[in-house]
């Protein structure tokens, strides 16, 4: 077998980066909530490519369903994000802020520098708009940024960060916005085509050598859109089922990815569909839940439990986001690659 040393210089670099994100969230009135890890769909399908599945004794786990308590074999797996069910409690009564820190797992094909089969996650839903969202998004960032500088010159190397931190010296309080329809303009491609991690750092160079966001990307449940997927549904710009659709322009979804030097896409985030039956036809009409379906035909049970918290507890409009620690840590320690900045870089090469 094969021995992997961790990454032990990451250690206090980690510890003191998610100690001050969780301080700054609590300063800024988010409270933390345990979630699930090992879930249904409604947890695990933010990416339906890359479904880590669980099984238990060599099968799936069975669910209880119906009144007369019939049961019924049930898919599961490791959760990809807690973002429903922080959701599920910003409803009537609820909590204004929360937040959570946890793993996400993704069963990645591919072995590079950019992705993992685990990473930390550190989540936020609160009650609020798409442009309160952007501004904690760069609260954030900028509160690891200035904890970054806290630390005395002399001490940053055992804090395992590099001496000359000149690449963070011009970190902007404000990101630089640019709407999606402008950025494939910009790059040439295509409209409806997602953006390569290339393309994403060229963003970068032409517009400040910053962290940026990229903003209202193509609205799945579009006319426009749903033409373009027909067609061919491969590498295309498709987002969460549940963001908010624009309502200057319908073509468009209100959500932002956060694209940081080095890192790349570092955040996903958007304002949520927050009323039932609008959450409930934009789910079943999805591209994403017709694939998930294929996968597992009794997909729909896996979102019952969200869909009777909406109906129990009716929610109100928020927004939230999903920080993937690891490729803000590359933009603060200015690496391209992400093993560089975790203590146990998991992927299908590489199980300790």
């Amino acid at each position: 077998m094969s021995f992997y040393k961790p990454n032990f210089t990451t250690i206090p670099f980690v510890d003191r980066m998610i100690q001050a994100g969780e301080q700054h969230l609590r300063k800024r009135g988010f409270m933390r909530v345990t979630v699930p890890r090992i879930v249904p769909a409604s947890g695990a399908c933010e990416n339906v490519d890359t479904l880590f599945e669980v099984y238990m004794a060599g099968s799936a786990l069975w669910f209880k369903i119906g009144e007369n308590g019939s049961e019924k074999k049930k898919r599961v797996y490791f959760t990809q994000t807690g973002q429903l069910y922080l959701e599920s409690l910003l409803g009537d009564g609820g909590p204004p802020r929360l937040y959570c820190i946890g793993p996400s797992a993704r069963a990645e094909t591919k072995v590079d520098t950019r992705h993992l089969t685990e990473f930390e996650m550190i989540e936020i839903e609160f009650l609020g708009s798409f442009s309160e969202l952007l501004s904690e998004i760069e609260s954030f960032i900028g509160c690891l940024v200035g904890s970054a500088f806290s630390v005395a010159e002399n001490e940053r190397r055992r804090f395992g960060f590099s001496e000359d931190l000149s690449h963070l010296e011009q970190h902007p309080s404000v990101f630089p916005k640019i709407n999606y329809a402008d950025a494939v303009q910009e790059l040439g491609v295509a409209w409806g085509d997602d953006l390569s991690s290339s393309q994403e750092q060229k963003l970068i160079q032409n517009h400040g050598a910053c962290p940026i966001f990229i903003i209202r990307y193509p609205n799945p449940e579009s006319e426009r859109m749903k033409k373009i997927l027909e067609k061919d549904g491969k590498d295309k710009a498709i987002k969460f089922f549940n963001m908010v659709p624009d309502s200057e322009d319908s073509d468009y979804v209100l959500s932002a990815d956060c694209i940081v030097p080095w890192g790349g896409e570092c955040v996903g985030s958007a304002a949520r569909v927050w009323k039932l039956e609008e959450f409930k036809s934009r789910l079943f009409s999805s591209l994403m839940f017709q694939r998930l379906k294929e996968k597992d035909p009794d997909a729909e049970l896996g979102f019952a439990w969200y869909l009777d918290m909406l109906k129990a507890f009716p929610s109100r409009p928020h927004a939230g986001c999903g920080f993937g620690m690891s490729r803000i840590f590359q933009y603060l320690l200015k690496t391209p690659d992400i093993t560089e900045v975790v203590t146990f870089p998991s992927n299908r090469e590489r199980i300790y």
